[in-house]
C-alpha cells in the first residue's frame, strides 16, 4: 500500500485544480487477508512410536474407551433421580478433516455393546445417602440457618450423621494423630469402584513398557510439528532429538521425555496429546501399605459398613501383620530422602542464544554490535550519543515541520520548506492543523476540499500558514516515511486543529449535525486520531468542517468534551483529563490507558507495529521505526526506551482471561491491575517471536512422571519412643521366647517356659498390634516437609492424593483458597478460611469432564501439589508447565507462572498463573536468564 494513501502526500491543489479532469485515484486502503495457520499436528499410532505419515487416512484408536468417574453434568432438580442404565461405552476415533486452512481432530463416538469388564452402576454419595443414578444430585443452597430432611443444603456443607462406634474406631486408627479431617469427596468420583487402579493398569490395553523409570506409559497419540531439532542443555550438551515433548531433568540437566501421571479417567480415555501418560502409582512406604491396607477395608460411610466389610478385614488383618514384620527386617526410610538441602528441585535451564533487541549493546552479535556503536563526534552532545549509540536508538523529535502551506496576501498558498521560509522572513512561523482521514478523503478531488477549510481556518485564526498531510510530508517516499511518524511533534506546535469529515448525507445535499457526527465517530475509529486530540493545545476548541456543508458554520467541540464522540469515552476521558492538566496520570497509568484506547480504534493500521508507533508519539523518547518489527517487538522496544515503570515486567505476571488473548488487552483473571503487581524480575532483551528474556527470577522444577517419598519432621514423643524401640525388638522377643520355651520344655524349667510365654506373648501382641503402631510411628503432625512440587493430569480427591504420597488421609494436604482462579474457600463455625474442593463449584465439576476428552488445543484440568505449604491447588492449561517461575507479587501473594517448555528454541512459555504463598521464595533457588513466550502457537 502506497504511504501517501494513508497519511496522504505532497499533493499540491494549485496544481490539481489545473487537473481537474483528470481521473481520480483511489486511495481506499484495501482489505487484508489473513492466512489461517496450517496443521498443528499430525495424528500418530498409539502402538508405535510417532509416526507423522498416520495422516492421510482415519485410524481407529481402538474401542471401549469408556470416560471412567465421571458422571454427566448435575441436572437442575435437587431431587434424587430413580436408578438408570449405566453410561453408554463409547469408542473414538480420531479423524483429520479438512477446515479452510486449518486441520482440525473431531472425535466420533459409536454405540458398543456393553461388556462386563465397564458394566454397572454408578454411586455417589450425599451426606451419607447413595443415590443409585447416573447423574449426580445437585445440591443447592436455598438458604436458612438449619437443614433438615426437606432441605437442602450448600455444596461442601452437608450435615453430619452422628458416628456409630465402629466408625469411631475406624477413624482413630486411620487418622491417628490428624488434627483435623478432609471434608467430604466431591461427587465427581464415582465410588470405590472407580478409584486408581495402580499397577494393574502396567497390563492394559495400549501400555508399554521400558527399563527406564517409569517402566510403563501410553504413547502420545499426536505428533508435534516439524522434524528432529538440536538442543543444548546447560551441561553443554547438544544433541538431536525427535519432535516429542520433552523436560529438563533436575536430576543432571538433559532433555528427558516428558511423561505425565494421569487420573485413572484420563488415562483409559488417553485423549490426543503430545506427551506421555502414565498412571498415578501409590509412592509411600510399603510398610504403610501394608497397614493401610487392612484399615482401608472398611467403607468411608458408616453407614455402608456390613459384616461382609468387618469379615474382610479381619481376614486380611493376620497377613497384614506378617508382612509388616517382614518389612521390619530390612531397613526402610519410610520418612523419604532430603534433597537439594530440602528445597525445591532446581531448573536445569539456561539460553544460550542472542537477543533480538538487547538493552545492553555488548550483548548483541558482532555485527549488529558494532553497527551501533559509533565513534563520537564534538557536535554532539553527550546525552544524546548514548542515545543514538544504543542497539536501540532513539530518533530525533523536530523542533518544527519540514512543510507547510503559507497563505498568500489576498488568496492562494505556497507549499514550502519551512526553513527557507524563515530565513526570508525571519519570523517563526504559525500554524493551524487539519487532520482528516484516508478513507473519507481519497482522491485528490477530496482532497481540494482540505485546503479550502484549511486556508479559512488559517485567515480565521490569524496564523501564517497550515498544515495537511495530504501536501506536508514531503516529495520523495523516503522523505514522507521519515516525517509520517512524526506528527505527533507537528500536532503539538500547532496553534489549533481543525478536523475535516465527509458526511454521510446525499451527494449534493447540505450535511445535517447527525450526519456530521457520525462522519466524525468515523473519523475517531482511526488509530491516529487519537493522539491528535490529546496533543492538541489545552482548554482549546475544535471546529468539525463537514464536505458539502456552509464553510462557515462549522461544528464546534471542546477538547475536554471531545470523548463523548467515542465509543470508550470512560478511559479516553482520562487521557483528555490528563492532558489538560486536570488528572495526573503516572507513567504507567498513562501508557496501559493509551493503548487500551488504541486497542479500540482498529483503523488506519499501515505496519504491523503501528499501535505502537501511534502510542510513541505521547512518549519522550522514540524508537527507531523497524518495519519487520511485530507489535509486541514494537511495543516492547518502545517500553524498554521509556520509563514505563517495568510495564513488560509486569505484564508478563498476568493471568489472561482467555486463552487466546492479545497481549495489548492486558486484562488479569485475578481482576489486578498493571501497578497492583510488584514484579520481582527484569527484562533485558527481547528475542524472536515476541519472546521476552528476563533475569533475576526464582524457578523450580515440577515433577510429572510420579509422586515420591517426601521427607518430614515429627516430633518425638513417649508413645513413639515406646512403640519404636518394643515393635524393633519384637523379632528378638519372639525368637527369644520361642528359645526358652524350646528349652523349659526339654529340660522341664517351669521358668524358663514362664519367661518365655511372657516375652512371647508380648512379641505376638505387638505383631497384631502392628498396623496401629506403624501409624503411630510414621504418621502425625508434621512440623516440616521435602519441599516438592508434583503434578498430574486431572482431578483426584485430596484423601487420595494424601494417600499416593504420605501413605495415609491425616489432614496434613489442604485444597488451596485462592491459589487458582479454580480454587474455593469458605468460613468455617469460627469464621477461619478454609480451602474447598473445587470440584464442590458445578461449573468447575463439568470443566473437569469435559477435560478428560478434550482435543489437543483446549484447555484440561492439571493439579499441582505444593508439599512445602502443604497445598493442592487444580488448575486449568493447555500443556502441561514443566516448571514454576517466580516473577511478582500482589496482593500479599507471589505471582507464580506455571510454564511449559519448547526445547527446539529454548522457550518457556506462559501456560498458567497461580497465586503462591511468598515463603515458597525460602526453598527455591535462582535461575539464569529465561527466554519467557507469553502465548504458546502450534507447536
Amino acid at each position: 500500500m502506497a504511504l501517501d494513501q494513508l497519511h496522504g502526500g505532497n499533493m499540491d491543489p494549485n496544481q490539481a485544480r489545473l487537473h481537474q479532469s483528470q481521473a481520480p485515484r483511489n486511495g481506499t486502503l484495501p482489505s487484508s487477508v489473513a492466512k489461517a495457520p496450517s496443521s498443528d499436528y499430525v495424528a500418530a499410532s498409539p502402538n508405535s512410536p510417532l509416526s507423522q505419515d498416520a495422516q492421510a487416512q482415519p485410524v481407529q484408536y481402538g474401542s471401549n474407551a469408556q470416560l471412567m468417574g465421571v458422571p454427566s453434568p448435575p441436572s437442575a432438580s435437587n431431587t434424587y433421580q430413580s436408578p438408570q442404565s449405566p453410561q453408554s461405552v463409547q469408542s473414538t476415533s480420531y479423524f483429520p478433516v479438512q477446515n479452510g486452512y486449518q486441520q482440525q481432530y473431531v472425535m466420533q463416538g459409536q454405540q458398543s455393546p456393553q461388556s462386563p469388564a465397564n458394566a454397572g452402576t454408578t454411586g455417589y454419595y450425599v451426606a451419607g445417602v447413595q443415590s443409585q443414578s447416573s447423574s449426580p444430585p445437585a445440591a443447592q443452597y436455598t438458604g436458612g440457618p438449619s437443614y433438615g430432611p426437606s432441605q437442602t443444603w450448600p455444596v461442601g456443607f452437608p450435615p453430619q450423621k452422628k458416628k456409630s462406634k465402629i466408625r469411631r474406631v475406624h477413624e482413630f486408627l486411620m487418622n491417628q494423630g490428624s488434627n483435623e479431617k478432609h471434608t467430604e469427596a466431591c461427587p465427581l468420583i464415582q465410588g470405590r469402584e472407580a478409584g486408581e487402579r495402580g499397577y494393574s493398569n502396567a497390563f492394559g490395553s495400549g501400555t508399554h513398557w521400558r527399563i527406564k523409570w517409569p517402566n510403563t506409559f501410553k504413547f502420545p497419540r499426536m505428533a508435534r510439528p516439524g522434524g528432529a531439532s538440536r538442543h543444548r542443555d546447560i551441561m553443554q550438551r547438544s544433541k538431536d532429538f525427535p519432535s516429542e515433548d520433552y523436560y529438563l531433568s533436575p536430576f543432571d540437566g538433559h532433555l528427558a521425555k516428558l511423561f505425565v501421571q494421569s487420573t485413572q479417567a484420563i488415562y483409559d480415555t488417553n485423549a490426543p496429546t503430545t506427551w506421555r501418560r502414565t498412571f498415578i502409582r501409590n509412592q509411600s512406604p510399603l510398610i504403610l501399605q501394608a497397614a493401610n491396607w487392612v484399615l482401608h477395608s472398611l467403607p468411608t460411610n458408616d453407614a455402608e459398613v456390613k459384616g461382609e466389610d468387618l469379615a474382610i478385614m479381619s481376614l486380611k488383618w493376620l497377613p497384614a501383620c506378617a508382612a509388616i514384620l517382614l518389612l521390619m527386617v530390612f531397613p526402610v526410610q519410610a520418612s523419604g530422602e532430603v534433597r537439594n538441602g530440602g528445597k525445591y528441585d532446581p531448573l536445569p535451564y539456561k539460553f544460550w542464544g542472542y537477543p533480538y533487541h538487547s538493552r545492553n549493546t555488548r550483548e548483541a552479535r558482532m555485527e549488529m554490535s558494532t553497527q551501533s556503536i559509533q565513534p563520537s563526534t564534538p557536535t554532539q552532545s553527550q546525552g544524546r550519543q548514548k542515545e543514538n549509540t544504543a542497539l536501540n536508538p532513539i530518533m530525533e523529535r523536530p523542533v518544527e515541520p519540514t512543510y507547510l502551506c503559507f497563505l498568500r496576501d489576498s488568496q492562494g498558498i505556497d507549499i514550502r520548506e519551512v526553513s527557507h521560509w524563515k530565513r526570508e522572513h525571519d519570523i517563526e512561523p504559525t500554524y493551524v492543523l487539519v487532520s482528516y482521514t484516508s478513507e473519507q478523503f481519497a482522491t485528490e478531488d477530496q482532497q481540494l476540499f482540505l485546503h479550502d477549510i484549511g486556508e479559512h481556518a488559517a485567515r480565521a485564526a490569524g496564523v501564517t500558514a497550515y498544515w495537511v498531510g495530504c501536501s506536508c510530508l514531503g516529495k520523495s517516499r523516503e522523505e514522507q516515511e521519515n516525517n509520517v511518524w512524526q506528527i505527533s511533534d507537528v500536532v503539538r506546535g500547532a496553534r489549533s486543529m481543525v478536523i475535516a469529515v465527509s458526511s454521510l448525507g446525499e451527494k449534493g445535499q447540505p450535511s445535517s449535525a447527525a450526519s456530521t457526527k457520525t462522519a466524525l465517530r468515523q473519523w475517531g475509529t482511526r488509530v491516529w486520531t487519537l493522539p491528535e486530540v490529546l496533543l492538541i493545545p489545552s482548554n482549546s476548541s475544535i471546529e468539525v468542517y463537514a464536505r458539502n456543508a456552509d464553510i462557515n458554520e462549522p461544528m464546534v467541540v471542546h477538547k475536554r468534551n471531545f470523548a463523548t464522540l467515542w465509543k470508550d469515552s470512560p478511559i479516553s476521558r482520562e487521557l483528555i483529563d490528563h492532558y489538560e492538566g486536570n488528572l495526573a496520570l503516572s507513567s504507567l497509568e498513562l501508557v496501559t490507558i493509551a493503548l487500551q484506547c488504541l486497542h479500540n480504534r482498529q483503523k488506519g493500521y499501515y505496519l504491523p507495529g503501528d499501535m505502537a508507533y501511534a502510542l510513541m508519539g505521547l512518549l519522550r523518547r522514540r524508537p527507531h521505526i523497524v518495519k519487520t518489527d511485530s507489535a509486541f517487538q514494537a511495543f516492547a522496544r518502545l517500553s524498554l526506551a521509556n520509563d514505563s515503570d517495568l510495564l513488560l515486567e509486569r505484564l508478563i505476571c498476568i493471568l489472561p482471561t482467555r486463552p487466546d488473548q492479545p497481549w495489548y488487552e492486558m486484562e488479569d483473571q485475578w481482576g489486578a491491575s498493571l501497578w497492583d503487581i510488584i514484579p520481582s524480575t527484569q527484562v533485558c532483551g527481547i528475542a524472536d517471536n515476541d519472546t521476552v528474556i528476563i533475569d533475576g527470577g526464582y524457578a523450580a522444577a515440577i515433577r510429572w512422571k510420579a509422586f515420591a517419598h517426601v521427607a518430614n519432621l515429627t516430633r518425638e514423643s513417649w508413645k513413639r519412643f515406646f512403640f519404636r524401640y518394643a515393635f524393633r525388638c519384637t523379632s528378638y522377643l519372639f525368637i527369644i521366647g520361642i528359645s526358652l520355651i524350646s528349652t523349659g520344655v526339654a529340660y522341664s524349667s517351669s521358668v524358663n517356659i514362664g519367661i518365655g510365654a511372657f516375652l512371647l506373648t508380648i512379641a505376638l501382641t505387638l505383631i497384631l498390634c502392628a498396623p496401629y503402631i506403624i501409624r503411630v510411628l510414621y504418621t502425625g503432625k508434621i512440623w516440616g516437609t521435602q519441599a516438592w512440587f508434583f503434578g498430574f493430569e486431572g482431578y483426584m480427591n485430596i484423601s487420595e492424593i494424601e494417600n499416593h504420597i504420605f501413605g495415609a488421609d491425616m489432614g496434613h494436604l489442604k485444597w488451596s483458597t485462592n491459589g487458582s482462579p479454580l480454587s474455593m474457600h469458605a468460613p468455617n463455625e469460627y469464621g477461619e478460611c478454609i480451602g474447598q474442593d473445587p470440584c464442590s463449584n458445578p461449573e468447575t465439576a463439568e470443566k473437569v469432564r469435559r477435560a478428560i476428552s478434550a482435543p489437543m488445543g483446549e484447555e484440561r484440568i492439571f493439579t499441582l501439589v505444593d508439599t512445602y505449604t502443604l497445598t493442592v491447588t487444580m488448575f486449568s492449561a493447555v500443556r502441561p508447565p514443566i516448571a514454576v517461575a517466580m516473577c511478582g507479587a500482589e496482593g500479599g501473594m507471589q505471582r507464580a507462572l506455571l510454564c511449559s517448555y519448547d526445547w527446539s528454541t529454548q522457550t518457556l512459555y506462559r501456560e498458567s498463573v497461580l497465586r503462591m504463598e511468598t515463603i515458597v521464595l525460602e526453598q527455591m533457588q535462582r535461575v539464569g536468564r529465561l527466554r519467557l513466550g507469553l502465548r504458546r502457537g502450534s507447536q
